[in-house]
């Protein structure tokens, strides 16, 4: 079993600061916006209390962030916020010995996730609003980085065959992997199955992992070509010491790493993990124990025969997903959000709207127990 650590960073350049500094306004021209109060709650058919008391909320916009605490009413109070457009994200792991004020609590023993977000807030003004987390259950085998930036190889070209999957087992009790899938979602610019978004989401993409048992706290990297990167781009990793790699024709391959089946292509030219430079790339896990060559496939309205096929997932079959949209440094164009809140309620971004950045979506520790394991 094999595990990896992989460290990134990303490089600003300020340039030409100076010279355009006489031209901005000065912040202590704007008046701030005195107080924002948002009322953050639990649904009432899953707990017997409904506040989100004493936990800290983060509120973020295009150039400040501001915390704050929530008070026995769950209330988060945020004063003198610069105007601007800002989103607020929740994410809480409730832990599965704190089940005490749940009306039915998960019939598996995890840890419950709390999640929601008000996106695109326009706060020029006192605002007051409400967010409502939704719940779901942590399950063991989880996304735990994904990475499909790309980044620049040595003569400063685009260099992008170095992205990865990573997959970790959250919990404390050896799972397998058998009739688990991960899926690309389908990206069409129009979203086209709003009215489905809670029962269905859709993928272009579909490839099944290789049944194995999977110890706590172990990973899986999946590379797209298990190759030493920092050969050509020194500012990459070494992905030959992959668990999978995902085997397309005439591309380099390692005849050491064992091959990712990839079960389903919406295009068939397109045989490689292929995850949008700079996003958006929407990911799930799902468990199926047929063919998923016979579910159900749905065209966009208007497409040719000719044209991509997508095979439609109920979004209970998902384990877990991961939104990943693509940067504006205006407003985030959450209409591209595909998966129903309980599976992502929020979204992550990169820092430019092009990529090529080496930055990776990784998800946060939670706690490390006793035992030196992590939980993320």
């Amino acid at each position: 079993m094999r595990t990896i650590d992989i460290f990134r960073y990303l490089l600003g350049f300020c340039m030409f600061g100076g010279m355009f500094s006489a031209c901005m306004p000065s912040t202590d021209d704007i008046e701030p916006v005195r107080k924002v109060e948002i009322k953050i709650s639990l649904q009432e058919e899953d707990f017997i209390d409904t506040r989100f008391a004493n936990k800290e909320v983060t509120i973020r916009g295009s150039k400040n962030s501001y915390k704050a605490v929530t008070d026995e009413e769950g209330v988060a109070v945020f004063q003198d916020l610069l105007p601007d457009v800002y989103s607020l994200a929740v994410s809480y792991v409730l832990p599965r010995e704190e089940y005490g004020n749940m009306v039915n609590p998960p019939i598996e023993a995890n840890d419950v996730l709390l999640n929601g977000t008000l996106p695109n807030l326009r706060i020029y003004e006192n605002y007051n609003g409400e967010l409502t987390l939704q719940m779901g259950v942590r399950q063991s085998l989880i996304f735990s980085k994904i990475y499909y930036s790309g980044t620049k190889n040595a003569n400063n070209k685009n260099y992008d065959v170095d992205q990865y999957i990573e997959l970790y087992n959250n919990s404390d009790q050896t799972v397998s992997t058998e009739n688990i899938h991960i899926a690309l979602l389908e990206t069409e610019s129009t979203p086209w199955f709003v009215e489905e978004k809670e029962q269905y989401i859709y993928a272009k993409d579909i490839f099944k992992l290789p049944t194995r048992d999977l110890e706590p706290g172990k990973s899986i990297l999946i590379a797209r070509q298990a190759i030493d990167h920092t050969i050509d781009a020194p500012l990459s990793l070494d992905l030959t010491i992959a668990d999978y790699e995902v085997k397309a024709v005439n591309k380099p391959q390692n005849s050491q790493v064992e091959q990712l089946p990839h079960v389903y292509k919406s295009l068939a030219t397109l045989d490689w993990l292929n995850m949008v430079v700079g996003g958006g790339n929407q990911l799930v896990l799902f468990r199926y124990d047929g063919d998923v060559n016979d579910l159900t496939k749905k065209q966009k309205p208007d497409a040719k025969p000719s044209h991509a096929w997508y095979v439609q997932i109920a979004t209970s079959m998902v384990l877990d997903g991961v939104e990943c949209l693509k940067y504006n440094a205006q407003e985030i164009d959450l209409s591209k959000k595909r998966m129903p809140a309980r599976i992502d309620a929020s979204y992550q971004t990169l820092s430019t709207a092009s990529g090529r950045t080496g930055e990776s979506i990784e998800r946060k520790v939670a706690r490390v127990e006793e035992d030196g394991r992590v939980v993320l």
